[in-house]
């Protein structure tokens, strides 16, 4: 059967197509995206071209020149508000003379690139920085490396293009709750983890109606004193949160009240309030409009503030229930909390399943088509030991992911009963190309030889397609660990069809991204691994 397909997010379209047969001579397929409103038909670009040929100056071809040779494609070149459908025609001959095979032409549904309707809005940046389109904006080391002094030097400046580029609206979602409040006269209860970006934290000293919880970060709070000290001499209402070694507020939340006091919605996700959260890792932002869960969120803000540097027992008493559900829109939300064990730390033997995670984990094990995920640096026990037991149960089910940290997949990849040659790719390290060769240049991995954070994000969906589907977002990195020792939320969401395929566009973009990169650093030289267009059709 002859299908294509399209979703989006507010940053990205991913396109899909199949065909029930071979299409002889087909050297790949040209994307033309047509905007619903002008009918305006626009081909895609492709910067990667033959294995004959180059493209020395990085300058872009139609793909009715150097067409797709895959079954599917992110268009980042949508304007996001827009409104469009996507034709997907083959391209037949050689690379010299090609043409358009229009009898098998294929159109796909429309798509918006919005934040989503309705009550509850996600956000996603562009904060991926191995990127062809990166090394071509930023001086070089010697050794052929972009420089990452240049890359920080301008992500920390409000206005910059290629700050802005790389966030995305992330500026615009973090900082909606305070200039509502500031236009209708509310307030905006913040619990942060991490602030250094200027340009947020001018708007929360301009924000005299704000109340801000800010945890330490970093050694003896060197990411945090500069802008505590600020906060503090602003007049702000600002609590210090100072937690021991080994724990953390990890908690990146904003409550919106009203000028009644009452309160009305709650933005998370996995976004800390620096300028490398917004431009230099992939992040999510949800905003839901909802008294009753802006209330729960409120109650565990207030619960903080009170336990000014402790993660007393009630405390963690107090968090060790799932809240009660909350119905917005079509969708059913229900928000742990943490730290929510007895003990202070995970045991580093034998660990007890938290009460939230094993909400999560019940959750993935009744996944019956499809597990998404990005995540950060988990810890062990987490879920990608779920993940990994349910895909060797059910060798249909489609699992896609990707995280920074290298030795979580590989650990992913040795818990897989291995069913052919080939090793499995289902999972993957953030990776960039470090030699120049073919069509590529260097890549910049992370924004500093000291940073950790690529993959940034917290997230799991699940059965995007379904009625049944569930989105898992917010600051827990779903690993044991922050349940036993962190501030931490996350939310389930359950049966939003159209927010879970927000989400799933979002996961499979930076999976896809990395993938092709990491199966190049796992296997180099191979010629399975892509360096250009085949030049018949082999592909």
């Amino acid at each position: 059967m002859k299908k294509a397909v399209a979703f989006s997010n507010n940053d990205v379209a991913l396109i899909a197509w199949s065909y029930d047969q071979k299409i002889r001579n087909c050297l790949g397929f040209a994307v033309y995206r047509v905007d619903a409103k002008t009918k305006q038909k626009t081909v895609l670009p492709a910067w990667v071209g033959f294995k004959n040929q180059t493209n020395t100056e990085w300058k872009p071809k139609d793909t009715s020149v150097w067409p797709l040779q895959k079954f599917s494609w992110n268009d980042v070149t949508a304007e996001r508000g827009g409104s469009y459908t996507y034709e997907i025609v083959p391209m037949v001959g050689d690379p010299d003379h090609l043409e358009a095979d229009a009898g098998n032409r294929l159109t796909t549904g429309q798509i918006e690139l919005t934040p989503g309707e309705g009550n509850i809005r996600a956000y996603f940046n562009r904060g991926i920085l191995s990127t062809q389109s990166l090394t071509h904006q930023i001086p070089q080391f010697g050794s052929g490396t972009p420089d990452y002094k240049v890359l920080t030097s301008r992500i920390d400046q409000p206005g910059d293009p290629l700050r802005n580029s790389l966030a995305g609206q992330m500026i615009e979602a973090l900082s909606s709750l305070l200039e509502k409040a500031r236009a209708e006269g509310g307030e905006c209860y913040c619990a942060l983890y991490e602030l250094t970006d200027p340009e947020l934290l001018k708007l929360l000293v301009d924000s005299k109606n704000v109340h801000i919880i800010l945890s330490n970060a970093g050694e003896n709070d060197a990411e945090n004193r500069p802008a505590r000290q600020t906060l503090h001499e602003s007049g702000i209402d600002i609590t210090d949160r100072i937690l021991k070694s080994g724990h953390i507020g990890h908690n990146k939340f904003v409550v919106y009240a009203d000028k009644k006091g009452e309160p009305q919605a709650v933005l998370s996700g996995s976004t800390n309030w620096t300028f490398t959260g917004i431009c230099a890792q992939s992040n999510n932002a949800i905003i839901i409009e909802s008294p009753d869960l802006a209330k729960i969120y409120l109650d565990y803000w207030n619960s903080l503030k009170s336990e000014g540097t402790n993660q007393s027992t009630k405390f963690r008493t107090d968090n060790n229930t799932e809240k009660p559900p909350v119905t917005v829109d079509e969708s059913r939300v229900t928000v742990w909390f943490s730290p929510n064990t007895k003990q202070q730390a995970k045991p580093a033997k034998s660990p007890k399943e938290p009460s939230d995670f094993a909400k999560v984990d019940e959750a993935i094990r009744g996944a019956k088509k499809t597990v998404l995920f990005l995540l950060f640096q988990p810890g062990s026990p987490s879920i990608l030991e779920i993940i990994a037991q349910c895909q060797n149960e059910n060798q249909d089910l489609f699992v896609r992911g990707a995280a920074t940290d290298p030795k979580a997949v590989e650990n992913y990849t040795v818990q897989l009963f291995h069913r052919s040659a080939d090793e499995p790719d289902t999972v993957v390290a953030a990776s960039a190309l470090k030699d120049q060769f073919s069509y590529w240049q260097r890549e910049l991995l992370k924004a500093s030889p000291g940073a950790h954070a690529i993959i940034h994000d917290k997230t799991v969906v699940i059965d995007p397609l379904s009625p049944d589907c569930v989105v898992i977002t917010g600051s827990h990195n779903l690993g044991y660990r922050a349940s036993y020792a962190n501030d931490d939320n996350f939310m389930m969401i359950r049966g939003n069809r159209r927010l879970a395929q927000m989400y799933a566009v979002h996961i499979m973009d930076v999976y896809g991204h990395y993938r092709w990169r990491y199966q190049l650093e796992k296997n180099k030289g191979s010629k399975k691994v892509f360096y250009g267009l085949e030049t018949d059709d082999s592909w």
